[in-house]
This record gives C-alpha cells, structure tokens and sequence, in this order.
C-alpha cells in the first residue's frame, strides 16, 4: 500500500483536472509539521489591512534547512520525500505558503503553528500544525481532556480570521492530530462571514 508521497508521484494531474481532495487535505496538513525556514513569510499581526506575502513551495528546497525543518518531525526523510514530490508535481509545484506562524510558551502551556497555502485554483487551505515533540506540547494535549479553550485554539480562531480577511476566495481549513482538533475549533468559533 502507498502513501500520499506515491499519490503524488503518480497523479500528473493538475487542480483544474481534479478538484482539491481528502489526499490534498492530508499532503498539506503533514507538510505543516515543517518548521518553515526564514524565506517563508511570517504572519505580522499588526499589519491586518497588508496583502499576505508567500512564496513557492520551490523556495522551501533548501538541503541546509532540512535537519531546522523536519528533524524534530516523526521520519524527517519521509517529509523531504513529500516536499520534493510536491515540488516535481504539475499539482503541486506552483503551491504558495506564506502566514507562517509558529508560538511556543511554556508558561500558558503553548504549541502552535499554522501557515496559509495559496492552492493556485483561487482557494486558500489553512493548515495547522499537531503536536510537536516538546513536553509543552503533549502538556498542551492533555490539558484538552479538561479544558476549553486552550492557548492553542485561541490562537488557532484568531489566525483563522485574521487570514479571512487577507484571502479572497474559499478557504479550507485542516490539520492532523492537534491540529485537526485547531482546525475544527477555529472554524466553529469563526465570525459568520469567515464560515460563509
């Protein structure tokens, strides 16, 4: 059986051909665990009525960033292998990712990242990072049994509508683990409009 770095490589297609699917989702939620090296734009809070700036997914190819960007992630060379695949797919490689943001407080207990990818068919998926290797992070997790909200989807409603209102176009919204559990947050605790 094969995993979405085969689906990939096999699917030449581009989103025109095939609209954006669960396979998609997965791609760029796992691709949300990089820790986005400094040529990827940063998320500047202050600035809400600025465009948002992103770059290729090309721009992430960089050999000296890889340990930085994925050596704290579950099979390091699995993520470059989805990285390099996105980058030689006609599906994949005119992908743009910008908004980074990556928050970590251990006095509020605090994990989280997110990034906004510019899909190229007019749509905007918002991905949000799971849980990271830290003991914050797994702290964060537990606390989740028993509270709401935590530091994390608080963070994760405020991204989420601050990037509504720098995206025209359909957003989605995703994650894996944690992160899934941000997206849904977000997206329940959105303004009307940003659920629109």
């Amino acid at each position: 059986m094969g995993n979405i770095v085969d689906d990939i490589r096999a699917n030449e297609d581009t989103f025109a051909d095939r609209p954006f699917n669960e396979v998609d989702s997965l791609a760029l939620a796992q691709l949300s665990y990089a820790r986005m090296p400094v040529n990827v734009p940063r998320l500047d809070a202050e600035a809400m009525d600025v465009d948002l700036a992103m770059v290729g997914v090309r721009d992430l190819l960089r050999a000296e960033c890889y340990d930085d960007m994925f050596g704290k992630v579950w099979s390091p060379s699995m993520n470059v292998d989805l990285l390099r695949a996105m980058c030689e797919s006609p599906r994949w490689r005119d992908l743009r990712v910008g908004g980074y943001v990556d928050e970590f407080d251990p006095e509020t207990t605090k994990q989280f990242s997110a990034c906004v990818f510019d899909v190229g068919d007019g749509s905007s998926y918002v991905a949000f990072r799971g849980t990271d290797s830290t003991i914050v992070g797994w702290k964060e997790d537990f606390a989740m049994a028993f509270r709401r909200p935590v530091a994390a989807q608080e963070s994760a409603a405020r991204y989420l509508a601050d990037i509504a209102g720098r995206r025209d176009g359909p957003l989605m919204v995703g994650g894996h683990s944690k992160g899934g559990n941000l997206a849904v947050y977000a997206a329940a605790n959105a303004p009307a409009a940003v659920q629109e």
